[in-house]
Protein backbone atom coordinates (compact mmCIF):
# COMPACT_ATOMS: atom_id res chain seq x y z
CA UNK A 1 0.00 0.00 0.00
CA UNK A 2 1.41 3.49 -0.74
CA UNK A 3 2.62 5.43 2.19
CA UNK A 4 1.15 8.97 3.13
CA UNK A 5 2.44 11.94 1.06
CA UNK A 6 4.27 14.33 3.22
CA UNK A 7 4.36 18.07 2.75
CA UNK A 8 6.23 20.34 1.02
CA UNK A 9 8.12 17.76 -0.55
CA UNK A 10 9.60 15.69 2.57
CA UNK A 11 10.77 12.25 2.55
CA UNK A 12 10.96 9.73 5.46
CA UNK A 13 14.84 10.05 4.65
CA UNK A 14 14.80 13.63 5.03
CA UNK A 15 13.09 13.67 8.52
CA UNK A 16 15.52 11.31 9.83
CA UNK A 17 18.67 13.11 9.00
CA UNK A 18 17.51 16.49 9.74
CA UNK A 19 16.76 14.30 13.24
CA UNK A 20 19.89 12.11 13.39
CA UNK A 21 22.66 14.05 11.36
CA UNK A 22 22.94 17.50 13.45
CA UNK A 23 24.44 19.99 12.37
CA UNK A 24 24.33 18.84 8.94
CA UNK A 25 20.90 19.59 6.71
CA UNK A 26 19.26 17.10 4.76
CA UNK A 27 20.08 17.48 0.96
CA UNK A 28 18.45 20.24 -1.37
CA UNK A 29 15.69 20.79 -1.52
CA UNK A 30 14.75 19.81 1.71
CA UNK A 31 18.04 21.44 3.62
CA UNK A 32 15.97 23.30 6.70
CA UNK A 33 16.30 22.65 10.08
CA UNK A 34 14.21 19.71 11.67
CA UNK A 35 12.10 22.71 13.79
CA UNK A 36 10.99 24.00 10.50
CA UNK A 37 10.13 20.23 8.90
CA UNK A 38 8.04 19.57 12.64
CA UNK A 39 6.12 22.58 12.03
CA UNK A 40 5.30 21.44 8.59
CA UNK A 41 3.79 17.96 9.78
CA UNK A 42 1.74 19.77 12.94
CA UNK A 43 -0.39 21.81 10.00
CA UNK A 44 -1.51 18.12 8.46
CA UNK A 45 -4.62 17.46 10.06
CA UNK A 46 -5.96 14.01 11.31
CA UNK A 47 -5.89 11.47 10.31
CA UNK A 48 -3.41 11.74 7.93
CA UNK A 49 -1.18 13.72 10.26
CA UNK A 50 -1.51 9.78 12.83
CA UNK A 51 -0.27 8.00 9.44
CA UNK A 52 2.50 9.92 8.96
CA UNK A 53 3.66 9.89 12.65
CA UNK A 54 3.38 6.23 12.82
CA UNK A 55 5.17 5.70 9.42
CA UNK A 56 8.43 8.35 11.00
CA UNK A 57 8.05 6.29 14.73
CA UNK A 58 8.14 2.82 12.36
CA UNK A 59 11.51 3.48 11.16
CA UNK A 60 13.36 5.83 13.67
CA UNK A 61 11.78 5.47 17.07
CA UNK A 62 14.52 3.17 18.13
CA UNK A 63 17.41 5.25 16.62
CA UNK A 64 16.32 8.55 17.95
CA UNK A 65 16.09 7.28 21.38
CA UNK A 66 19.36 4.98 21.02
CA UNK A 67 20.82 8.50 19.49
CA UNK A 68 19.65 10.83 22.48
CA UNK A 69 20.76 8.29 25.36
CA UNK A 70 24.47 8.41 23.40
CA UNK A 71 27.53 9.38 23.94
CA UNK A 72 27.71 12.17 21.18
CA UNK A 73 29.43 15.13 21.77
CA UNK A 74 27.10 17.74 20.77
CA UNK A 75 24.41 16.79 23.07
CA UNK A 76 26.71 17.03 26.02
CA UNK A 77 28.38 20.74 25.25
CA UNK A 78 26.47 23.62 26.91
CA UNK A 79 27.86 25.76 24.46
CA UNK A 80 25.61 24.28 21.52
CA UNK A 81 22.10 24.53 21.42
CA UNK A 82 21.33 20.83 20.99
CA UNK A 83 22.25 20.38 24.70
CA UNK A 84 19.25 22.09 25.63
CA UNK A 85 17.03 21.09 22.75
CA UNK A 86 18.07 18.41 20.31
CA UNK A 87 16.94 17.64 17.06
CA UNK A 88 16.50 13.53 18.42
CA UNK A 89 14.04 15.18 21.29
CA UNK A 90 12.14 17.96 18.80
CA UNK A 91 11.19 15.20 16.48
CA UNK A 92 10.76 12.35 19.39
CA UNK A 93 8.31 15.06 21.45
CA UNK A 94 6.24 14.66 18.27
CA UNK A 95 6.07 11.51 17.64
CA UNK A 96 4.99 11.08 21.67
CA UNK A 97 1.52 12.18 19.96
CA UNK A 98 1.39 8.03 19.84
CA UNK A 99 1.03 6.23 23.14
CA UNK A 100 2.96 3.12 21.28
CA UNK A 101 5.98 5.68 21.09
CA UNK A 102 5.30 7.00 24.98
CA UNK A 103 5.23 3.37 26.19
CA UNK A 104 8.64 2.57 23.76
CA UNK A 105 10.35 5.99 25.25
CA UNK A 106 9.44 4.82 28.86
CA UNK A 107 11.22 1.70 28.61
CA UNK A 108 14.11 4.49 28.60
CA UNK A 109 13.94 6.58 31.59
CA UNK A 110 17.42 8.40 31.16
CA UNK A 111 15.31 10.00 28.26
CA UNK A 112 13.19 11.84 30.82
CA UNK A 113 15.64 12.02 33.57
CA UNK A 114 18.30 13.76 31.73
CA UNK A 115 15.80 16.33 30.58
CA UNK A 116 14.77 16.67 34.48
CA UNK A 117 18.52 16.75 35.34
CA UNK A 118 19.07 19.62 33.40
CA UNK A 119 15.93 21.41 34.13
CA UNK A 120 16.97 21.25 37.93
CA UNK A 121 20.26 23.12 37.47
CA UNK A 122 20.15 26.48 38.93
CA UNK A 123 21.14 28.37 35.80
CA UNK A 124 19.66 25.80 33.41
CA UNK A 125 17.43 28.47 31.95
CA UNK A 126 19.79 30.95 31.60
CA UNK A 127 22.39 29.06 29.99
CA UNK A 128 19.67 28.31 27.76
CA UNK A 129 18.68 31.77 26.63
CA UNK A 130 22.27 32.36 26.13
CA UNK A 131 23.29 29.80 23.93
CA UNK A 132 23.40 30.65 19.89
CA UNK A 133 21.15 29.12 17.91
CA UNK A 134 22.35 29.27 14.19
CA UNK A 135 19.57 30.95 11.88
CA UNK A 136 18.45 28.26 9.00
CA UNK A 137 19.65 28.48 4.77
CA UNK A 138 17.74 31.35 2.38
CA UNK A 139 16.45 33.63 5.59
CA UNK A 140 15.04 31.22 7.76
CA UNK A 141 15.34 32.70 11.28
CA UNK A 142 17.17 30.69 14.41
CA UNK A 143 14.70 28.54 16.82
CA UNK A 144 13.58 30.63 19.44
CA UNK A 145 14.50 29.98 23.43
CA UNK A 146 10.62 30.39 24.32
CA UNK A 147 9.43 27.51 21.61
CA UNK A 148 12.35 24.96 22.95
CA UNK A 149 11.85 25.48 26.33
CA UNK A 150 8.39 24.91 25.80
CA UNK A 151 9.03 21.64 23.79
CA UNK A 152 10.83 20.47 26.05
CA UNK A 153 8.80 21.10 29.14
CA UNK A 154 5.58 19.10 26.93
CA UNK A 155 7.96 16.80 26.11
CA UNK A 156 8.30 15.57 30.44
CA UNK A 157 4.20 16.43 30.60
CA UNK A 158 3.73 13.67 27.82
CA UNK A 159 6.27 11.68 29.63
CA UNK A 160 4.41 11.72 33.31
CA UNK A 161 1.00 10.44 31.33
CA UNK A 162 3.00 7.03 31.40
CA UNK A 163 4.33 7.61 35.15
CA UNK A 164 3.93 4.33 35.99
CA UNK A 165 5.64 2.72 32.82
CA UNK A 166 8.87 4.00 33.92
CA UNK A 167 11.06 2.17 35.89
CA UNK A 168 13.63 4.72 37.94
CA UNK A 169 12.25 7.87 37.84
CA UNK A 170 14.64 11.03 38.85
CA UNK A 171 14.34 10.64 42.63
CA UNK A 172 14.31 14.43 42.73
CA UNK A 173 11.42 15.25 40.67
CA UNK A 174 9.72 17.33 43.50
CA UNK A 175 12.21 19.65 43.29
CA UNK A 176 10.81 20.60 39.98
CA UNK A 177 7.52 22.35 41.79
CA UNK A 178 9.18 25.38 42.79
CA UNK A 179 10.48 26.10 39.50
CA UNK A 180 7.26 24.94 37.38
CA UNK A 181 5.63 27.31 39.66
CA UNK A 182 8.00 30.28 39.02
CA UNK A 183 8.37 29.77 35.01
CA UNK A 184 4.12 29.62 35.40
CA UNK A 185 4.16 33.15 36.45
CA UNK A 186 7.56 34.32 34.58
CA UNK A 187 5.79 33.21 31.09
CA UNK A 188 2.22 33.84 31.62
CA UNK A 189 2.87 36.61 28.53
CA UNK A 190 4.92 34.72 26.33
CA UNK A 191 3.53 33.90 23.20
CA UNK A 192 4.46 30.33 23.51
CA UNK A 193 1.33 29.30 25.66
CA UNK A 194 3.25 26.07 26.31
CA UNK A 195 5.04 26.95 28.80
CA UNK A 196 2.83 28.38 31.28
CA UNK A 197 0.35 25.82 30.17
CA UNK A 198 2.76 22.31 30.92
CA UNK A 199 4.05 24.43 34.12
CA UNK A 200 0.70 24.32 35.66
CA UNK A 201 0.29 21.20 34.64
CA UNK A 202 3.38 19.42 35.58
CA UNK A 203 3.07 20.71 39.34
CA UNK A 204 0.02 18.27 39.07
CA UNK A 205 1.45 15.27 37.59
CA UNK A 206 4.29 15.82 39.61
CA UNK A 207 2.08 15.66 43.10
CA UNK A 208 -0.20 12.96 41.78
CA UNK A 209 -2.76 13.45 39.11
CA UNK A 210 -6.05 12.38 39.59
CA UNK A 211 -6.18 8.75 37.81
CA UNK A 212 -9.15 9.05 36.31
CA UNK A 213 -7.42 12.14 34.63
CA UNK A 214 -4.68 10.25 33.15
CA UNK A 215 -6.72 7.15 32.05
CA UNK A 216 -8.72 9.97 30.21
CA UNK A 217 -5.50 12.05 28.63
CA UNK A 218 -4.43 8.17 27.65
CA UNK A 219 -7.59 7.41 25.96
CA UNK A 220 -7.45 10.39 24.33
CA UNK A 221 -3.97 9.69 22.68
CA UNK A 222 -5.58 5.94 21.63
CA UNK A 223 -7.49 7.57 19.35
CA UNK A 224 -5.24 8.73 17.32
CA UNK A 225 -3.84 4.99 16.39
CA UNK A 226 -5.25 3.95 13.05
CA UNK A 227 -4.31 1.06 10.80
CA UNK A 228 -1.51 1.08 8.64
CA UNK A 229 -3.39 0.83 5.35
CA UNK A 230 -4.15 4.75 4.14
CA UNK A 231 -7.38 3.73 3.01
CA UNK A 232 -8.36 1.42 6.40
CA UNK A 233 -10.85 3.90 8.63
CA UNK A 234 -10.43 1.25 11.75
CA UNK A 235 -8.73 3.54 14.67
CA UNK A 236 -8.22 2.73 18.31
CA UNK A 237 -6.01 0.46 20.59
CA UNK A 238 -8.84 -2.20 20.52
CA UNK A 239 -9.40 -2.93 17.73
CA UNK A 240 -5.77 -3.08 16.15
CA UNK A 241 -2.90 -5.60 16.85
CA UNK A 242 0.80 -3.98 16.41
CA UNK A 243 3.64 -4.73 14.21
CA UNK A 244 5.54 -7.62 16.52
CA UNK A 245 9.02 -5.92 14.72
CA UNK A 246 9.37 -2.55 15.20
CA UNK A 247 5.76 -2.62 17.87
CA UNK A 248 4.39 0.62 15.98
CA UNK A 249 2.66 0.35 12.94
CA UNK A 250 -0.64 -1.07 13.44
CA UNK A 251 -3.50 -3.04 11.61
CA UNK A 252 -7.22 -4.23 11.99
CA UNK A 253 -6.18 -7.74 10.82
CA UNK A 254 -4.15 -9.99 8.94
CA UNK A 255 -4.96 -9.12 5.49
CA UNK A 256 -4.56 -5.28 5.87
CA UNK A 257 -0.63 -6.29 7.78
CA UNK A 258 0.29 -8.40 4.73
CA UNK A 259 -1.25 -5.86 2.23
CA UNK A 260 1.27 -3.21 3.53
CA UNK A 261 4.39 -5.64 4.22
CA UNK A 262 5.31 -4.36 0.68
CA UNK A 263 6.16 -1.12 1.77
CA UNK A 264 6.17 -1.73 5.15
CA UNK A 265 9.20 -3.92 5.19
CA UNK A 266 11.17 -1.23 3.80
CA UNK A 267 11.04 0.97 6.96
CA UNK A 268 10.64 -1.47 9.46
CA UNK A 269 12.65 -0.35 12.64
CA UNK A 270 15.37 0.28 9.86
CA UNK A 271 16.87 3.42 11.08
CA UNK A 272 18.74 6.07 9.24
CA UNK A 273 19.97 4.40 6.36
CA UNK A 274 20.53 5.86 2.11
CA UNK A 275 18.50 3.13 0.54
CA UNK A 276 15.36 4.05 2.75
CA UNK A 277 12.35 4.69 0.81
CA UNK A 278 11.03 7.99 0.52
Amino acid sequence: MAPPTFPNGLTLYTIGFAALRYPALPPPPINVPLGNIVGALQLVPPPAQNHMVAQIASQYVNALIEYQTSDEATLHDPSLPQYYMSTALILLNFLTGNPDVCKRAAQHPALLNDVVEKLLAPDFEDRMKAVVRPPGPRGIPPAKFDDDFGTLLQFVSTMLLYRAEIVGLHPRINELIPKLREWKRTYRNSPTKTIKNASERLVDQIQGMDPTMVAMMRRMQETGLVCGVTSCRVSGAERLTVCKACKIQRYCGREHQKADWKYHKHICNKGLVESTLG
